[in-house]
């Protein structure tokens, strides 16, 4: 008997250390929702339009220093150009140089996932049970996919859940760790002008710290210091202390970007891509603040209202608000339910092995169903967007045109034609150019004025636009422009019509 007696904890504790070496429920479910946003990354890849003009501005850090002034356009040429992601430009050059474009679409998509395994942290961090972080996570990951992208904004999807989980852990007795979000504004606002943002949730914070409503508020001094050095850190780019205002274009980017850029404008709720936001709007207000601290609920207000306002904040919105949607559910779970029977060890064995089987089955199942090279073609791979045939053409032609191209092909154009001398009218740094330049370039696209004279005015060689755009319809050849390529995508037009000769 004693001897029975002796197998049976020997056994439990092997049992226990299997189960400690398994990842836990809350672990999985971030894997397969890592592996879920990385094949949306690698199968969206760099169609991206701003993608081409933010790596060929690492290129050109990379080679000539930082640019103060614009090189890549003929319309805004020498004039100021204030990078306030340059850092992360540099970064996207150097891992595309290194593992290519398809290694870049990974690693953001981990970029991406990284957020929300930060958040996901962040609960189980207050106790809130594995099946809650994995809604609530789920539900955030929905909001995101829509805008997965191989730009430097994903960075600051990372960079602002680490801010929350940062305060979320701030304590009185420790005032000197909250020093920490110096540097780490200081590195923000080197690689994207959002850490705006970031300062907003850090100035609320400050805010419900003085009135006394955070663990920090005996040391609400320690706080202010803090939060007036986050702001001076700020001032530490190659900009200095220009660059602190420059992100507020982003925020509120003009009439022009408002009326013609999308990723600018209010959501359409009839549109199947804003569900998600929907569902988290409605999530959030059914949740009431519930359990949650108040910094952490007018957290997630603003970032809600930011996503009423432009839908390239929904992300934001979902990194903000579901924390505190998490602690809401669990605290309303916690009051239903009654607390379960603790279940043996063997018991809990047999569930995580199954929850690893079904989570390694979704995550094989995305790929399968997601990734570009999937042999089942569920989802079919897009469309490459871009002009790359009428470009070679142009270079043909005329490889230092200054070239009128379509608003979402700037960047690309750029990326082709820099090296050669070419320069193009406009492209998607819409926060640079002037607006008087964005409409005279609305202007000649719609032939909806004097669009010959502007043509003339800015120099002009070469237009590069889709075929159901006015201007290459007939107004061009009408006034003197021949047609040097035509195909599906996209209508290549020259002023000098000898330069048909050299295609």
């Amino acid at each position: 008997m004693s001897s029975q007696a002796g197998v049976l904890p020997a056994t439990e504790e092997r049992t226990e250390a299997l189960l400690r070496r398994l990842p836990s429920p809350t672990a999985i479910f971030v894997l397969v929702l890592g592996v879920i946003l990385i094949a949306i990354t690698v199968l969206k890849g760099t169609r991206d339009p701003d993608y081409f003009w933010h790596l060929t501005t690492g290129r050109y850090i990379a080679t000539h220093g930082i640019p103060s002034v614009d090189p890549f356009s003929f319309t805004w040429v020498g004039k100021p150009w204030t990078l306030h992601e340059w850092l992360s430009e540099l970064g996207l050059y150097a891992v595309v140089s290194a593992v290519g474009s398809v290694g870049a679409s990974i690693l953001f998509g981990a970029i991406a996932a990284g957020a929300f395994a930060v958040v996901a942290w962040v609960l189980r961090s207050a106790g809130v049970r594995a099946l809650v972080i994995t809604l609530v996570c789920a539900l955030g990951g929905w909001v995101l996919i829509p805008y997965l992208t191989v730009r430097p904004q994903a960075i600051s999807w990372l960079l602002l859940a680490g801010l929350v989980a940062f305060l979320f852990s701030l304590r009185s007795d420790r005032p000197r760790r909250a020093l920490v979000l110096i540097p780490f504004f200081v590195l923000w606002a080197n690689l994207h002008g959002l850490w705006v943002i970031g300062l907003g949730v850090v100035g609320l914070y400050l805010f419900f710290t003085v009135i006394g409503r955070t663990p920090m508020s005996p040391a609400w001094r320690w706080m202010l210091i803090v939060s007036v050095g986050c702001l001076l850190a700020t001032v530490l780019t190659p900009a200095g202390p220009a660059g602190i205002l420059y992100p507020l274009r982003y925020i509120q980017p003009g009439n022009w970007g408002l009326a013609n850029i999308q990723e600018w404008q209010s959501p359409n709720f009839h549109d199947p891509v804003n569900w998600g936001f929907l569902v988290l709007i409605v999530a959030v207000i059914l949740n009431g603040g519930r359990s949650t601290p108040a910094w952490l609920v007018a957290a997630a207000v603003v970032g809600l209202a930011l996503g009423l306002a432009s839908v390239r904040n929904e992300p934001i919105a979902a990194i903000l608000a579901v924390p505190t949607l998490g602690l809401g559910v669990e605290a309303r779970l916690a009051t239903w339910m009654r607390p379960g029977r603790e279940r043996r060890t063997s018991t809990q064995l047999g569930r995580r092995v199954i929850e690893l089987i079904a989570g390694a089955a979704v995550a094989v199942a995305a790929l399968a169903i997601v990734t570009p090279a999937s042999p089942l073609h569920v989802i079919p791979v897009p469309a490459d967007p871009y002009p790359a045939q009428a470009v070679t053409t142009l270079l043909h032609m005329k490889p230092d045109a200054r070239v009128l191209a379509e608003y979402g092909w700037g960047g690309y154009v750029i990326s082709r034609v820099y090296d050669a001398g070419g320069r193009v009218f406009v492209d998607g740094r819409n926060d640079m150019y002037s607006e008087q330049i964005l409409n005279d370039y609305s202007t000649i696209r719609d032939v909806s004025g004097d669009w010959v004279s502007l043509a003339q005015h800015y120099g002009v060689e070469a237009m590069l636009f889709p075929p159901y755009v006015t201007i290459v319809k007939g107004p061009a050849r009408d006034a003197g422009w021949c047609e040097a390529y035509r195909d599906s995508q996209s209508v290549l037009l020259v002023k000098d019509c000898s330069l048909l000769n050299r295609r």
